[in-house]
Parts: structure tokens; sequence; C-alpha cells
């Protein structure tokens, strides 16, 4: 039983075993095949391939070939543009050597030309100044001949003179006598003269004596009337009153405290005036004075014409009151008559001042 078992299964193996070796040589064929055209589809390719590779390779040595043939060319070119280079630096230097040799034949032309020009303007003033020594010349020819007749004529006149100058001598001797004579006479005269010019300064001083009387009079007069003020200086024979008193800055225009002032001057001096005699010619005189720092508006041009103007402001005052046009007297001194000549504010207070005095005309 068993080795029939054996015997069956041995058989039912081998059918396989052919089955499997048919599809193996089937697949080898079929691989075999695929090879063999794939081989021949590759060598095709390959062969199209080398064949396009062998036309670029043509190609490659046609364009290296004209690419060397460019490269030398290009030698050449480059050669020629140095070469061109160098001859047109050569040109260019030719060039520069001819415009400086013109501009210098150009400079020597206006040299030349300018001193033609300098020669012909020489010779022209040379011209002119022969003509002029040539009218100079006849100038002095006609001078001398008149020089000529003026010494004929001089030389008479000399005779002339000469004879005058004896006869003058005789006269001079007569003249010298009467001199003497006058000279006596002139030392008489100056002995009377001398004596009446003694008597005259007496005479004055004995005005001026009267004068100075009647001066202290007035100013003790207005002294009380004005009364007890610190402002108001008594100075010699003169009141000095602080500008201030009747002027504001700069103006001309009487403040009301300056007119009560001024009406008691004119109430002293109208006393006063009553008893001074006739023979005295007395003035009142008003003087304006000003600090040294310049004044310049349309009004008043300078501080000459401000101190002026006040003093006669205070004169037309005066005269308002009564005092006599005649007897009244207007100075403007400006700043050149200090009393302090400091650069303070005291100095231009004490400077800016009206001074009042009684006087001789």
């Amino acid at each position: 039983m068993k080795l029939a078992k054996r015997k069956l299964i041995q058989l039912n193996i081998w059918p396989g075993f052919v089955d499997v070796l048919a599809t193996l040589l089937i697949v080898t064929i079929f691989t075999i095949m695929i090879s063999g055209i794939a081989q021949i589809y590759f060598n095709d390719v390959i062969g199209k391939k080398k064949t396009e590779i062998s036309v670029l390779d043509m190609q490659i040595e046609e364009i290296a070939e004209k690419l060397s043939m460019q490269i030398n060319e290009n030698k050449k070119i480059k050669e020629i543009n140095f070469n061109l280079e160098k001859l047109n630096k050569q040109k260019k230097k030719e060039i520069s050597d001819l415009i400086s040799n013109l501009r210098k034949e150009e400079l020597e032309k206006k040299i030349l030309s300018q001193k033609n020009f300098s020669i012909i303007k020489n010779n022209e003033n040379l011209l002119k100044k022969i003509r002029d020594k040539n009218e100079d010349l006849k100038s002095l020819t006609t001078e001398i001949s008149k020089r000529k007749d003026i010494i004929k004529n001089n030389k008479e006149t000399l005779k002339t003179l000469n004879l005058n100058i004896l006869e003058l001598k005789k006269q001079l001797n007569e003249l010298s006598k009467q001199l003497d004579f006058a000279e006596q006479e002139d030392k008489d005269n100056k002995v009377l003269i001398r004596n009446l010019g003694k008597k005259l300064n007496l005479a004055l001083a004995g005005k001026v004596q009267e004068l100075s009387e009647y001066q202290s009079m007035f100013l003790k007069k207005v002294k009380n009337l004005i009364g007890h003020r610190s402002d108001i200086i008594i100075s010699g024979d003169r009141f000095i009153f602080p500008s201030k008193i009747f002027f504001k800055t700069a103006s001309d225009k009487l403040e009301i405290e300056g007119n009560l002032e001024l009406k008691k001057i004119a109430k002293g001096l109208t006393e006063i005036s009553k008893i001074i005699p006739k023979e005295i010619d007395w003035v009142l005189r008003i003087d304006g004075h000003t600090d040294i720092r310049p004044i310049s508006n349309s009004e008043f041009p300078s501080n000459w014409h401000l101190s002026s103007s006040r003093a006669i402001k205070i004169v037309s005052f005066l005269i308002d009151e009564g005092i006599p046009a005649e007897r009244l007297m207007a100075a403007g001194f400006g700043e050149y008559q200090p009393l302090l000549k400091e650069n303070t504010e005291i100095a231009f207070e004490k400077n800016r001042r009206i001074e009042i005095k009684l006087t001789n005309r």
C-alpha cells in the first residue's frame, strides 16, 4: 500500500515540473527577444546620437576656426587702434604746437600794433609840444620886444625920477624942519591928553561906582521878593536861575512858576529904575545857557538857538511887564560857558541856567 502511494505521488510531481520549466523557457525566450529588440532600438538611437555628435563636432571645429580668425582680426584691429591713437597723439601735439605758435604770433602782432600806436601817439604829442613851443617862442619874442620898449621908457622915467628925487630932497629938508616943530607941539598936546584921560577915567569910575550901588540895591530888592530859595544863586552882580524854573527840557515856552519869578524881578527892577540917574546907561541882561549835550530838531537846530530863544522869551515877558525894551538885552551862549566841566547829571543841571544881571550897556 505504502509503495503504491509513493509511486502515485511521484507521478503527480513531474507534470508540474514540466509546466514550470516550460514557463521559465517562455519567459527566458521573451526576455531574450525583448533584449534583442531593445538592443536594436538603442543601437539605432546611439547611431543617430553619434551622427548628431559628429555634426556638432564639425560645427564646433568651424566655430573654433572662426573664433581663431576673429581673435586674429581683433589683434590686428587693436594694433591698428594703437597705431591710430599714437598717430592721434602726435597730431594733437602738432596741433597744440601750431595753436601755441599762432597765439605767439598774434601776441607779437598785438604788441607791435600797440608799439606802433604808442609811437604814433608820442609823435603826435611831440608835434603838439613843438607847435606849443613855437607859439611860446613867438609870444616870448613879442614879450621881449615889449620889454625892450618898457626898458627904454624906464630909462627915460629914471632920468625924470632922479630930477624928482633932487626936488624931493629939498622938500624933505623943509618937512624935517616942520616935523621938529610939530613934535614939540605934540609933546605939549600929549601932556594935555594924559590929563584929560585921567579926568575921563575918574568920571567913568564914578559912573561905575554909582551903578554898582544900584546893582546892590537891585540884588537885595529881588532877593527879598524871591525869598529864601536854595536853587536860585546870587553870584557877584548876577542872579543864576536853573532853567527848569522857567522852561521844560528842550523847550522855550515859559512855565507858570517862571512867570511868577519874572514878575518879582520886573517889580524890583521897576522900583530901582525910578531912582537910577538918567546919566547912567544901564540895561538888564538876560543870558541863556545849556548843557553840553547837543540838540537838533525842526525848531532848534543847535544849543545856540535854544539858549538865545529862551533869553528872548524872558525879555519879551519883561517888556509885557512894563520894562522898556531899550533897557533889556538878550544873549545866548549855548553850551560854551559851563559852570562845571564834568560830564555828570549834576553838572548838566548846573549848566542849564538863566543868568540875569544889571549892568552897563
